[in-house]
């Protein structure tokens, strides 16, 4: 057995042509060399548009594109030289392109979902509805995005879980992180509290923070206190908001917050607690609890 064996590796070994196979060997290193460089040359090319502009928005914008331009050259690579190996061991590429375009027009009426998928994709890239590193929500999916294809995105959420959309699927995206951002704030004090102090103290505070050297770059425009917006059960609620650079709203309202806290505190503005009155009727006597 081990002697057939031998004798078909032999008389197959001998039908091989070395010339053939070194040239598919260099062709192989010259096809990875080539990705590398093409890769390298988009990085870089990107990287010097990128460094000019200092919007953040646009700089998005091209990291997007900038992915999308990667994914496509690649495959356009691979396809050529997988092409010439091929021929190179007298496999006719002609007839199997021809029938590949056959099957592509077939899965075109008949795979429905992928040409959704591909136009979806490339509207969504065009029209900048949503950029790698963006902070969204797309349908139930929330968090930030690390990819964007002409078939899917993908999506990492605050604990790490990856979520893969096929962009065909997507019906609505929330971007939280387009331009602009605002934290809103419904801060709750007692019913004894002066409004007009309390809204006068947020503005102070509001003031405080756009002057804060650290956060200061992170803030647009002063704080707009909307005034009382609820009347609770314990608490009346004043409303405010800050206009603040993309993805730096989570940040200003934990300072703000603190910065409230301590200054409420100094103040004697109280922020209560649920409480719940209790009247007896025959003594007409009331208790807190």
């Amino acid at each position: 057995m081990d002697e057939f064996i031998k004798q078909v590796i032999m008389n197959q070994a001998g039908k091989i042509d070395i010339l053939l196979v070194l040239k598919s060997i260099v062709e192989v290193v010259v096809f990875i060399i080539l990705m590398k460089f093409v890769n390298k040359a988009l990085h870089l090319f990107f990287d010097k548009i990128i460094s000019r502009i200092s919007d953040s928005e646009t700089r998005k914008h091209y990291h997007t594109l900038r992915q999308l331009g990667i994914y496509l050259i690649d495959a356009i690579i691979v396809l050529f030289f997988a092409t010439n190996i091929l021929e190179n061991f007298g496999i006719n590429m002609k007839p199997i392109l021809a029938t590949a375009g056959v099957l592509g027009v077939a899965v075109g009426f008949g795979g429905k979902k992928i040409v959704e998928d591909l136009f979806t994709g490339l509207s969504i890239i065009l029209t900048g509805q949503l950029r790698v590193g963006d902070y969204v929500t797309v349908n139930n999916s929330t968090g930030t995005v690390e990819k964007i294809t002409l078939t899917m995105i993908v999506i990492r959420t605050f604990n790490g879980d990856v979520h893969y959309l096929r962009n065909g699927q997507i019906d609505t995206v929330i971007n939280q992180t387009k331009n602009f951002s605002f934290p809103v704030f419904n801060f709750q004090v007692a019913y004894k509290s002066d409004v007009t102090h309390v809204m006068r103290v947020l503005k102070e505070l509001g003031k405080e923070l756009r002057e804060n050297p650290v956060y200061s770059k992170f803030v647009l425009s002063d704080i707009e206190v909307l005034g009382l917006n609820e009347f609770q059960n314990s608490a009346i609620v004043i409303l405010c908001r800050i206009k603040t650079t993309p993805q730096e709203q989570w940040i200003i309202k934990r300072k703000f917050n603190q910065m409230v806290k301590e200054r409420f505190e100094q103040e004697g503005i109280e922020i209560p607690f649920p409480q719940l009155v209790v009247t007896n009727a025959e003594n007409q006597t009331e208790k807190e609890l």
